[in-house]
């Protein structure tokens, strides 16, 4: 058993969570996703998970249950391990299986359709929006391109170089506003 401590003081095991574990995702995928930086914190100005779960829900534009795969297809950082670089997460089996396993019990608990966190849409879109933010705001290196290695991208930057608190505060209301919970 690996038990972590979240932000209410629960312990959870993010590599057996339970249905109790989801009580209040929204204000845990807020508190964390608010606070943890994108690209391993590598980046030249910070910019959040929260943001970048944002920048997906205002990409979805109009599509409300696209909208709500995208505010919480990171539920699994927000309840586990935070996030872990794509290259080392690909080497990490036991981490994509939890996360897998958390996306299928937090599609259930919200009346989701689990194979839509995993459909093509929602994976070229998040995958483009990681390009963008790369592009944006990684260092530039000119032996490694993107677009090269995971695509075109798309979207825009949410609200680049707000607080914690505004970002927290957008996650938490626009969650409400999907979910009609937290």
């Amino acid at each position: 058993m690996s038990q972590i401590m979240n932000w209410a003081g629960n312990l959870i095991d993010p590599f057996n969570l339970k249905e109790e574990d989801f009580k209040n995702a929204g204000m845990q995928a807020a508190v964390t996703l608010s606070r943890v930086q994108r690209f391993w914190g590598q980046l030249r100005e910070p910019y959040t998970v929260a943001q970048h779960c944002l920048s997906l829900v205002e990409y979805f534009d109009g599509d409300k249950e696209l909208q709500a795969i995208a505010i919480s297809h990171e539920i699994y950082e927000a309840m586990g391990l935070g996030d872990i670089p794509t290259p080392v997460k690909k080497m990490l089996p036991q981490v994509k299986n939890a996360e897998n396993q958390a996306l299928e019990m937090f599609a259930k608990l919200y009346g989701l359709d689990h194979n839509k966190f995993h459909a093509k849409i929602i994976k070229r879109a998040d995958k483009g929006l990681m390009v963008m933010e790369a592009s944006a705001l990684m260092p530039k290196n000119p032996s490694y391109n993107w677009e090269e290695q995971y695509g075109s991208p798309v979207g825009k930057l949410y609200k680049l170089g707000a607080t914690e608190i505004e970002i927290k505060r957008d996650f938490l209301l626009k969650w409400q506003e999907l979910f009609g919970r937290l």
